[in-house]
């Protein structure tokens, strides 16, 4: 199917003014009349891509949440995730001198998960483990790093069993929170080791790299539980501890001073973007899935699974581009809808809410070199659930580069549909009050689990160029 529409306009340059027309004293040097045509031209085709799902090799599973739990769903298939990651500690020391490492009371690490960033049951009883890293995290880590060898499975740090439903907060406490909190207990001893090496030896503190081979990190594990898996957007580790102040309080209506207890806390440690922490992530694709992808249905998961190849036609595009009359010719636009919809499913996994689009043969070193997508060779749209599509605004300037271009192949076609997450921000003009939307990050889908089908048969390319005829 396709509609192509044709705006003609007439053209004409520097025509004489009337008042001007009849007077000799005015010279003609460098006037003309230049009359033709110009037709703006817009192409809305329906295109039946060429396009396949295919595996996704090991990726960099460095992102902004990590993932933990196991999942199993017939339409989905099986997920274990689990994540390791060097701490961020605070400098400098941020207690008093005068509290000593005694009055430490207890550790405690914050495993905070944002409410409804959870695939699966809720109610499902869950534990977790947690285990101090013996050596250093390899630099190149990605999804399928085994953490053998980096941990003693006999140094278990905390263990906390727990739900995500918070079914036991009241009603106050779960309108106001906007997460779930998992306290898992740390050895007392683990905080007061720790008070007294930042006052002995504070520079292994100062710098991530120092205190990283102090104590290199954490490996976070689910060690029961098979039907949930939450996104964590932090983990946090409190060190709670006391001290003394004298205050005035009331005794028998009468005002006394007196020593009380206070008890206070500190944030030592965090993960953090500044620090190395990464998801192992093992995915083993459902066998109802494989046999939908097998049928020829276009299918891409997260995390990991399947990505799409796909062909853009870009040298169909162009040829009609060329084959028009004009002598001058300026392309306007270039506009990309794939309607696409979710794989029905038992858990509501969802369509991943944003999908970059970019050249193949570039595909890894962006991911490699966190790159952001440039509108020339990479290209994101946002899900729009109400149309049930993916827009890709304008691709207009990659189509520009391949005019001059006398041998086009198969590698300027050759793109991939990948899930990902695009962390943007919005910048406000001071004096015209106006927003400007920029992209700050860029990286592979790892918020939750997601299946999206794509109908690359009814995929929309809307091409929008002018054309002059000169008579």
């Amino acid at each position: 199917m396709k509609a192509s529409r044709y705006f003609p306009i007439l053209a004409i340059g520097s025509l004489c003014g009337a008042a001007t027309s009849c007077n000799e004293d005015v010279s003609d040097i460098g006037s003309s009349i230049v009359s033709g045509e110009v037709n703006i031209i817009a192409d809305s085709t329906l295109f039946d891509l060429k396009a396949r799902s295919v595996e996704t090799p090991p990726f960099d599973s460095r992102s902004t949440f990590n993932l933990l739990g196991r999942l199993y769903s017939p339409e989905y298939g099986d997920l274990r995730c689990s994540f390791v990651g060097q701490l961020m500690c605070a400098y400098p020391f941020p207690v008093a001198d005068s509290i000593a490492s005694s009055r430490v009371d207890s550790v405690v690490m914050m495993v905070s998960v944002p409410r409804g960033y959870l695939t699966g049951d809720s109610l499902a009883p869950q534990q977790l483990t947690v285990y101090p890293l013996t050596k250093q995290l390899p630099a190149d880590i990605a999804n399928n790093f085994d953490p053998q060898g980096y941990y003693d499975p006999s140094r278990i740090l905390g263990r906390r069993s727990y739900t995500l439903s918070e079914i036991s907060s009241s009603d106050s406490v779960f309108a106001k929170s906007k997460y779930v909190h998992i306290k898992v207990n740390l050895p007392r001893e683990f905080g007061v080791k720790t008070f007294d090496d930042y006052r002995s030896n504070p520079e292994i503190f100062q710098w991530p790299q120092s205190f990283a081979k102090y104590f290199p990190g954490i490996y976070v594990e689910p060690s029961f539980g098979r039907g949930c898996v939450a996104s964590v957007a932090g983990v946090n580790v409190f060190t709670y501890y006391h001290h003394y102040e004298l205050r005035e309080v009331k005794e028998d209506s009468v005002k006394v001073t007196k020593q009380v207890t206070v008890k206070d806390s500190v944030d030592l440690f965090a993960l953090a973007p500044e620090a190395l922490n990464s998801n192992n992530i093992s995915y083993s694709v459902a066998e109802s899935l494989r046999q939908k992808v097998a049928a020829g249905e276009i299918i891409a998961t997260t995390p990991g699974g399947y990505a799409v190849e796909v062909t853009f036609p870009v040298r169909e595009i162009i040829k009609k581009y060329k084959e028009k009359e004009g002598e001058l010719k300026v392309i306007s636009d270039l506009t990309f809808a794939l309607p696409a919809t979710t794989v029905p499913n038992d858990y509501d996994i969802p369509v991943c809410p944003q999908m970059l689009l970019i050249k193949k043969s570039e595909m890894d070193s962006f991911f490699a070199e966190n790159k952001l997508p440039d509108s020339k060779t990479s290209f994101w749209a946002n899900y729009d659930s109400t149309k049930g599509r993916y827009n890709f605004s304008s691709m207009r300037k990659y189509i520009i580069d391949l005019l001059d271009k006398t041998d086009l192949t198969e590698e300027d076609e050759a793109f991939m549909l990948v899930p990902v997450l695009v962390t943007t921000e919005e910048v406000k003009n001071e004096y015209t009050g106006q927003l400007t939307t920029y992209v700050i990050g860029c990286e592979h889908y790892l918020a939750r689990p997601t299946m999206t089908k794509f109908f690359t048969d009814r995929a929309q390319i809307n091409f929008t160029f002018s054309e002059q005829i000169i008579d």
